[in-house]
């Protein structure tokens, strides 16, 4: 019998198989037994959207939990300019309580600290008070919280620097052993990266995470796999890869479709066209039309070189190839290296180490020369 789809390319939902990120977990237990021993240090984990941060901090999660200590998740919502600092520190206080095992704790209780009637303090006192109070009826010997999404916060002024501040008191620091792994997009984070930002220096400890490995992609895929009744060929596992560049939402996403066109148990060839199409589109719907839109007509022809072009080129190949090539048409020249230094900074394409400029999704070259 034919189980059903075991890929789960929905956001924020936790694969079946949690696949690779052997040197993160190994990070974050060193983390974990350094915060025992000393003080801890805060962690934060910087990730392009998709690549998998929302299931790490999961995994951390449970490690932490498997170690004995009480670990809670905090997942952020987007703000507006309209919310407060304190509606934000409520909804974490609130995460906190939910996920923590603390039987007998009178949670509205201590969330009448947030409360204008019964507390006056700034938000930061308030916080500060949370915690303190929280520590005390814990009686553990290290709280994890895990706060997933902190670009989201970014609307809400000093936000951020008021979680830095809570963190840095000496009641705090002197009376509790708290330890937060926050998890951000890396351009939400990049205002907080220069040297003399306290936020950056105080958040110092990152971790950095990327695609998985063309062999943690094929390990995945047949672990999700076992006990379904569905087989996958070999060259549609490398296929997979070749197309997502280890992506893990994309691996999930393609991988799901193509379970999905299994014919008796077995994904051949026969089935890649139908399960590719339906995957650009869903990524064109969820992500890609939001990246196209944010090109000019101008910068879209450059796109359109590199797509058809499938390499990266240089400054200098894009003004040949413009002038003479296949491609020469009227176009104002001399403005290239400003066109393609803009597609860089809207995060569409990239410099690699020669300088050149490219694509780096696959999945959207193929959605870009569908499109045109």
């Amino acid at each position: 019998m034919i189980a059903s789809n075991p890929f789960t390319p929905q956001s924020g939902w936790e694969p079946r198989v949690f696949g690779g990120r052997k040197e993160a977990i190994s990070f974050f237990q060193t983390n974990l037994e350094e915060s025992i021993k000393a003080r801890p240090n805060h962690l934060i984990v910087l990730g392009e959207w998709g690549i998998g941060k929302t299931s790490l901090l999961k995994q951390f999660r449970r490690i932490a939990q498997k170690e004995g200590f009480p670990a809670c998740f905090c997942g952020i919502s987007r703000f507006t300019k309209n919310d407060k600092p304190i509606d934000i520190f409520r909804l974490i206080a609130e995460e906190i309580l939910i996920g923590l095992p603390l039987p007998g704790v009178d949670a509205e209780g201590l969330l009448k600290i947030f409360s204008k009637k019964s507390y006056g303090g700034h938000v930061q006192i308030r916080f500060m008070k949370f915690l303190l109070e929280l520590w005390e009826l814990a009686k553990a010997r290290l709280i994890i919280v895990f706060i997933d999404d902190l670009q989201n916060l970014l609307p809400i002024s000093n936000s951020i620097d008021i979680l830095r501040a809570v963190l840095s008191e000496d009641h705090i620091l002197d009376k509790t052993r708290y330890l937060f792994v926050l998890s951000s997009t890396p351009s939400g984070w990049t205002i907080f990266m220069n040297k003399h930002d306290p936020i950056g220096r105080f958040f110092r400890r990152r971790l950095n995470i990327g695609r998985l490995t063309k062999e943690e992609v094929i390990d995945t895929v047949t672990r999700t796999l076992y006990g379904t009744g569905v087989d996958f060929e070999s060259d549609i596992k490398e296929k997979i890869y070749e197309y997502t560049k280890g992506h893990p939402y994309e691996v999930q996403l393609l991988s799901s479709h193509l379970y999905d066109a299994q014919i008796e148990g077995v994904v051949s060839g026969v089935s890649w066209e139908s399960a590719l199409t339906n995957t650009l589109n869903e990524l064109g719907k969820n992500y890609f039309d939001s990246l196209f839109c944010r090109a000019s007509d101008r910068e879209r022809v450059l796109l359109k070189i590199l797509c058809e072009e499938d390499r990266s080129i240089s400054l200098k190949e894009f003004r040949t190839l413009m002038i003479v090539g296949r491609y020469a048409k009227k176009f104002p020249i001399a403005n290239i290296k400003n066109f393609l230094y803009r597609l860089e900074e809207k995060g569409i394409i990239i410099r690699d180490g020669s300088g050149n400029f490219d694509i780096p999704d696959k999945m959207f070259r193929e959605y870009m020369l569908r499109k045109s």
